[in-house]
């Protein structure tokens, strides 16, 4: 199994690694089962080192990789294409604290093969920030962040009230305006008559307003 866990909540974060250990093996055996490395530092004879070794009395070893975005990209490309048949004896968590800005294609592939856990994001989410990551074209960016505004408490009428008056604000030329209300009109229809869950009908403006 395979997670990804986003956001800068470093205590929850902590919680669920812990969580993942007492599954997978007793205390006792954490120093033959748990392996943590910086991604920044980690290399590929040391992963695949890491990943050959044999749980101790346990059913899957532990491996935790910081800072994922820092992989080295040989290790980026053998995570996409390779990581994944070795995860019936590992158990492997890709840590990511702050979204990028930019769409990044490596972080977009692991969100596809990877259980993902949204954690809480430094600072104030909002509107704003949600319309800028739009406005980049970053789609995963800005679906974490929609996330962290529903896991909020936000609601979709005044995200999507929020978003409105951003990107209209935004927009370059009149035929980028005029789309904008297309979409922002579409999903304020599909709000009202309860034709979609309110996530997924945000969650659908947001990829068409990225593409």
């Amino acid at each position: 199994m395979m997670y990804l866990l986003i956001g800068e909540d470093e205590l929850a974060k902590q919680e669920k690694i812990q969580s993942l250990k007492k599954q997978l093996f007793p205390p006792e055996l954490e120093p033959f089962n748990y392996d943590v490395f910086s991604a920044k530092e980690l290399t590929l004879p040391l992963l695949t080192q890491a990943l050959g070794r044999i749980p101790v009395r346990a059913k899957n070893r532990l491996l935790v990789i910081k800072d994922m975005l820092k992989l080295k990209s040989a290790l980026q490309e053998y995570c996409v294409n390779h990581l994944k048949a070795q995860a019936e004896k590992s158990t492997i968590v890709f840590d990511v604290g702050r979204m990028p800005e930019e769409r990044n294609i490596f972080l977009s592939h692991m969100l596809k093969i990877t259980e993902v856990a949204h954690f809480k994001t430094a600072g104030s989410v909002n509107a704003f920030s949600l319309a800028r990551a739009i406005e980049k074209k970053n789609a995963d960016s800005a679906l974490v962040l929609l996330a962290d505004l529903f896991k909020a408490g936000e609601k979709a009428e005044r995200i999507l009230g929020g978003l409105r008056y951003q990107l209209v604000k935004q927009s370059s030329t009149l035929e980028d305006k005029r789309k904008k209300v297309n979409f922002l009109l579409e999903t304020d229809v599909n709000l009202k008559t309860g034709k979609l869950k309110p996530e997924f009908a945000l969650e659908m403006l947001v990829v068409k307003l990225c593409r």
